[in-house]
């Protein structure tokens, strides 16, 4: 990064701090961990009482609401926004990832670090390399068998398989915990076999057990299902970067990076992710200032000449939709990396 480049991102952290936002926020984390707790124990109270088929496929796709909502509270530990200290975030991202979600907060962390440093880089960002799915014209131009057939139409089947994408993450969780050394691999381990017993358990007590089964999966499917609607819009069909031509951080994370405007509903739903590009720019800002530090990064974009894209989530729906049919076209064309431009690298 050159001086000028540095000197543009800490004009902006100045006027952010003395702002203020960047004050940890207990009282609403704590009212938002509350809210989760009435919304778990209700999920179960409703499963308990409603035996109904289609009262219990909605009961799933609010567990799956949920356990989002759990999520977020990983993500913010994991970002430090929660607790001052690390360990404090740390505690509160084990016990809601391992032990309420069942995923390993080690692996997601690992995974979501590396995507903070290099959003949208064709070779840096995990985000951007999924097996089924082609992101770049190299990408699709390298896809063989099954997954050159998947990219070909992943503009019809990106979100219908997402609905496998809660059974991923448990299989990548534990792949990464047999491979990799974790600072707390008795507790990781642990913490996942007892999400398993009190889930599935309690689940097996209310229901049936095929009953508990067939629940189990409808609401993992539900839940992957979610979270792809959440995080697609991010970044999906944003400028990508690669090694030659990445620029310096403050642009590199405005650029690539993609708002959806403000709706209280959407805000709550998404766990504020609504506000990508400013939680990229200064990812420990509790999520609940996100909305009020956009006004001081919108403008400073503004007198910076740098784009600041922002939609509304229906739109951010149709952009990620074009993004990869024009990236499944390359297949279904049969054309090859010398033929097609990427318009959208920096």
């Amino acid at each position: 990064m050159t001086s000028a480049a540095g000197d543009e991102f800490r004009d902006l952290q100045a006027l952010v701090r003395k702002s203020g936002l960047l004050a940890r926020q207990p009282a609403y984390y704590a009212w938002k961990m509350l809210l989760n707790i009435v919304f778990l124990v209700a999920a179960f109270l409703l499963i308990k009482s409603f035996h109904n088929p289609w009262i219990e496929l909605l009961n799933a796709a609010f567990l799956a609401f949920v356990f989002a909502q759990l999520g977020f509270i990983v993500h913010d530990a994991g970002h430090q926004e929660i607790f001052s200290k690390p360990a404090g975030n740390e505690v509160l991202g084990l016990i809601h990832s391992n032990l309420l979600l069942g995923f390993s907060y080690s692996w997601w962390l690992n995974k979501h670090n590396l995507h903070h440093c290099s959003p949208n880089h064709i070779t840096a960002d995990p985000d951007v390399e999924i097996p089924l799915f082609a992101f770049t014209k190299e990408q699709a131009v390298g896809k063989r068998g099954f997954a050159r057939l998947s990219v070909r139409y992943q503009h019809f089947c990106f979100f219908p398989l997402s609905l496998l994408e809660a059974f991923v993450l448990k299989v990548d969780s534990v792949r990464y915990l047999l491979h990799h050394k974790v600072a707390h691999p008795v507790i990781e381990v642990g913490f996942l076999v007892l999400h398993l017993c009190w889930f599935l358990g309690l689940l097996c007590f209310l229901l049936s057990w095929w009953h508990a089964v067939l629940f189990f999966v409808a609401q993992q499917m539900f839940l992957g299902l979610y979270l792809t609607l959440i995080f697609a819009p991010n970044h999906q069909g944003m400028p990508l970067l690669d090694g030659a031509k990445a620029v310096n951080f403050f642009r590199e994370q405005v650029l690539t990076s993609r708002n959806i405007k403000k709706h209280p509903g959407v805000d709550y739903a998404t766990g504020g992710l609504t506000c990508q590009i400013e939680h990229h720019l200064f990812p420990t800002m509790p999520t609940n200032k996100l909305r009020e530090v956009q006004k001081i990064v919108r403008a400073y974009c503004a007198a910076h000449g740098v784009s600041y894209h922002e939609t509304s989530l229906l739109q951010s729906f149709r952009e990620v939709y074009e993004d990869l049919r024009e990236n499944s076209l390359i297949v279904s064309r049969g054309l090859d990396g010398n033929t097609v431009t990427d318009r959208r690298s920096l």
